[in-house]
Parts: structure tokens; C-alpha cells; sequence
């Protein structure tokens, strides 16, 4: 089913801490928040590749359980309509969730018609290509600010891939450019305003996503990135695994491979040149499935609930 559309520019939740604050959150001044809501749902943040059962069912179960599960899957991250769509709306489906395709434009997300059609779901999945065509297709439109809206009511939304890198405020574009604009020849460099970052829907305020990243071996791309942006959590997902953000702020894996969380806020560059960077302070979180992480304390966690 085609219907219209767009999304809308997330909020970036951005916050000052001041000494005993910032100790009271694990955050240093000038980080980014994550904040708590008193309500809202979940997110389901997949690494690409094929997503596990486990994963699925856990996506239907949040969004109300088979029978009751109303899903909206939006293909908008390529400019070819392929097959992905039509196995990810069967699978559901068998899952017990009525799903609906929404292959929506720019102009569609920002009309008022779409508004009860958006209010129906009670989740969202964004899949996999280029996150930049999902981000323009998206943000500052009618439509995610419809979707955000259902996010805070309890719905759950979930994308992998593409779909997973458009999760968060500052967003990998998966371009990586030398500081005289030219794209660098090394992908695999830690170097300095190399990553383009762009705007993402903000869902998942404080971090930034990398996808495919054991498999791509995408460590110092998102290393790269984080030396720009070190309020950030640097969080690297694995195909066939998911990072669950829970609806109080705290994370959990799910899948078969890892999630890697990088923290470079007390981080420092040794080395500091057009080629090549050095830093130190560095912390690594490699997280298996079933693991548990407290991005408000900076460090793994357990909890019985």
C-alpha cells in the first residue's frame, strides 16, 4: 500500500551540567542528555543483515502482540522499491502484527491527511539503503512529528541499517572527506573532520549509531566521528543485532553478534593532522547479547525488570 508523506526534524535535547549535577547523571559538562520520560515506548535499533526471529518478535510484542500489533514499514531509504518491503511485511504479518507498507514522499509527510492514517500504528520500521534519502524523505515534516508523538505515547519504532543510523540527532552520512573537502582516500584512517555527520530524527539523544560494524569494519570510522563529537557515546551494532533502548533510558543487546560503546568524553588527541589522528582516555563497552548498559552511568548494568 503507497501512501504520502514525510517526517519531521527531531528535537535535539542538548543540557549544561555543572559540577555535582553532572556527577549526579555520569555525564561531564556540556554532554548531551539522555532524557527520561515519564512514558514512551521503545526503540529496536538493528545493525543490518538479517534480522533475527528473536528480534522481530520482540518489535510485535512492544508494539502490542500478535493480534494487536499495528506496524507501518517505510522503504524510503532507496529510490528502488525492492523486495526487502514486501519479506519484512510477511514475516511480521506471520508474526500476528497487521503491517502496512507507507512508501511516502517529502510532500505526502507534511499533509494532514496522513495524520489518523499515522495514528493507527503502534510501530514503526524504518529499513535499510542510504539513511540520508529517510532522513530528507523525513525530518521537520507533519508525519515524524506524528510518529515522535506515538513514540512518547508508548509505540515502538525500530529501523535497521539505514533505518538505525537515522535513530539518533547526529547522524553518519557515510561519506568520509579530507579538511580541504576532497574525499579521503583511506577509509579505514582515524582522522580528524573526516566523517560527515548530518541531522538524524533525534530519537536517541546523546549517541551516534554505526551500523554493519564488525562485518565493515567501521571501528575507526566511528572513532573518527566521535573525536568530533565527544559528548557523544559512540555505539557500534553488529548485523543480525539489536541495541533496545528501553522506556526508561537503560539498553539492552539482543542478536548474534555484539554492540561496541564507545566513550571518548574524557578522551584527548595526541596527534592532530589532516592524515591521521591519536587519542587517548578512550573507554570501550563490548556488549554480547542479553547484556545490559546504562548510558546515564557509563557502564553495564543489572536489573531484574
Amino acid at each position: 500500500m503507497k501512501v504520502f508523506g514525510e517526517g519531521l526534524l527531531k528535537r535535539l535535547v542538548i543540557k549544561l551540567f555543572i559540577g555535582i549535577a553532572a556527577l549526579c547523571v555520569g555525564w561531564s559538562a556540556g554532554a548531551e542528555v539522555f532524557v527520561e520520560a515519564t512514558k514512551r515506548g521503545s526503540l529496536i535499533i538493528v545493525g543490518g543483515g538479517d534480522t533475527p526471529y528473536s528480534i522481530q518478535k520482540r518489535f510485535i510484542e512492544l508494539a502490542g502482540g500478535p493480534g494487536r500489533a499495528r506496524i507501518a514499514i517505510f522503504p524510503m531509504a532507496t529510490t528502488e522499491y525492492d523486495e526487502e518491503a514486501e519479506e519484512v511485511l510477511s514475516e511480521f504479518s506471520m508474526l500476528g502484527a497487521e503491517s502496512v507498507i507507507l512508501n511516502i514522499d517529502r510532500e505526502q509527510a507534511q499533509s494532514r491527511s496522513l495524520d489518523p492514517v499515522l495514528l493507527e500504528f503502534t510501530g514503526y520500521w524504518f529499513l535499510g539503503g542510504d539513511q540520508n534519502l529517510l532522513a530528507s524523505s523525513l525530518l521537520g515534516t507533519r508525519a515524524l512529528w506524528t510518529i515522535e508523538k506515538q513514540y512518547e505515547r508508548g509505540a515502538v519504532i525500530g529501523g535497521t541499517s539505514a533505518g538505525a543510523a537515522v535513530m539518533t540527532a547526529t547522524m553518519l552520512t557515510g561519506e568520509r572527506r579530507t579538511s580541504t573537502g576532497r574525499i579521503n582516500d583511506d577509509p579505514n584512517a582515524v582522522a580528524p573532520r573526516s566523517t560527515e555527520v548530518g541531522l538524524g530524527f533525534g530519537l536517541l539523544p546523546g549517541a551516534i549509531i554505526d551500523q554493519h560494524f564488525s562485518r565493515r569494519s567501521r571501528d575507526n570510522r566511528l572513532v573518527s566521528a566521535l573525536l568530533d563529537h565527544p559528548h557523544l557515546l559512540g555505539v557500534g551494532i553488529d548485523e543480525e543485532t539489536a541495541l533496545i533502548v528501553r522506556p526508561d533510558g537503560r539498553w539492552e543487546v539482543m542478536g548474534n553478534g555484539h554492540v561496541k560503546i564507545y566513550d571518548a568524553r574524557r578522551a584527548y588527541v595526541v596527534n592532530d593532522d589532516d592524515a591521521t589522528a591519536g587519542a587517548s582516555g578512550i573507554r570501550l563497552h563490548v556488549l554480547p547479547r542479553r547484556s545490559k548498559f546504562d548510558p546515564r552511568l557509563g557502564r553495564v548494568g543489572s536489573w531484574r525488570n
